[in-house]
């Protein structure tokens, strides 16, 4: 059995830094399909009704993070945590969860950031 790819190691790294210089309480990848692709923190923290939201496809199909959120906007309004969702090229989605802790500006400066260079990782040949 083969070990990790470059690239899925980058990825990781990626959003292991995500989820570090943000403070946030977990930091999670996904493709098209909302299969996780790399997660810092534990993924179970977001709620399930999110979680399920949490795909390119399904961004795309909002056409906006605030259309695809509309339908759980009571579950999310219970909860102290925050979330910056971000579209990371036109397939993955990059979902930063963090608490009143979390500076927001950084999270939001370090999620566009992010968000750029993994698009650029996710497009460069896999090693």
């Amino acid at each position: 059995m083969s070990g990790p790819t470059a690239q899925q190691i980058d990825l990781f790294r990626a959003v292991e830094d995500v989820h570090e210089l943000t403070g946030a309480i977990v930091v999670l990848l996904t493709d098209a399909d909302g299969v996780a692709i790399a997660v810092a923190g534990d993924e179970d923290d977001l709620p399930p009704s999110l979680r399920d939201l949490l795909g390119g496809k399904q961004l795309a199909a909002a056409g906006s993070v605030r259309a695809l959120l509309e339908p759980i906007n009571d579950d999310l309004a219970d909860t102290p945590v925050n979330y910056s969702i971000l579209a990371v090229g036109s397939a993955h989605v990059l979902t930063i969860a963090f608490d009143a802790e979390a500076n927001f500006e950084v999270v939001q400066t370090v999620g566009r950031e992010a968000s750029q260079m993994i698009a650029d990782l996710l497009t460069s040949a896999p090693n």
